[in-house]
């Protein structure tokens, strides 16, 4: 009722608008609106620092990014999905996952120089063209059915 958890926002929510590509501060402004405890002056750094890395790496290291299967393995908001936390493609992938690795193509070149980014480039790395096609597909696909969902209809 107006209350996350830090996790949730960085982990959950943040995540998700991260992988998505929406705008930092467009997320801050959200935050501001719907948790009853956001501060501005915690929130805005955590958001476009930490859960956006809206500052380029300044607040932290490398982007709190992962997939599916981490939010499965940290939480219960997986258990009666009707996603696969394993699949990055198909009517079963989670978006999660499959916008995670899009994230991380779309942001490949910049993320090189970043070695703490090296073990998630390293996996990336095993996806043949084929695979990377795929999900880029799934990902536009999914985004876009995000943007129609906020339009407002006359």
């Amino acid at each position: 009722h107006g209350y996350a958890h830090h996790i949730q926002r960085l982990m959950v929510t943040g995540l998700y608008a991260l992988l998505l590509g929406v705008k930092p501060q467009a997320v801050h402004i959200w935050y501001l609106s719907v948790y009853v405890d956001a501060v501005e002056w915690v929130e805005l750094p955590n958001t476009l620092g930490m859960g956006q890395f809206g500052d380029g790496g300044l607040m932290a290291s490398k982007p709190y990014v992962a997939s599916g299967k981490y939010i499965q393995r940290m939480s219960n908001h997986c258990a009666g999905c009707k996603y696969d936390p394993a699949q990055s493609t198909g009517p079963r992938a989670c978006p999660f996952t499959t916008l995670y690795w899009d994230f991380l193509m779309r942001h490949e070149d910049g993320l090189k120089k970043n070695p703490r980014m090296a073990m998630q480039l390293k996996n990336l790395g095993r996806l043949d063209a084929t695979a990377r096609e795929s999900i880029t597909d799934h990902a536009t696909a999914h985004r876009n059915a995000q943007i129609e969902a906020t339009i407002p209809t006359q």
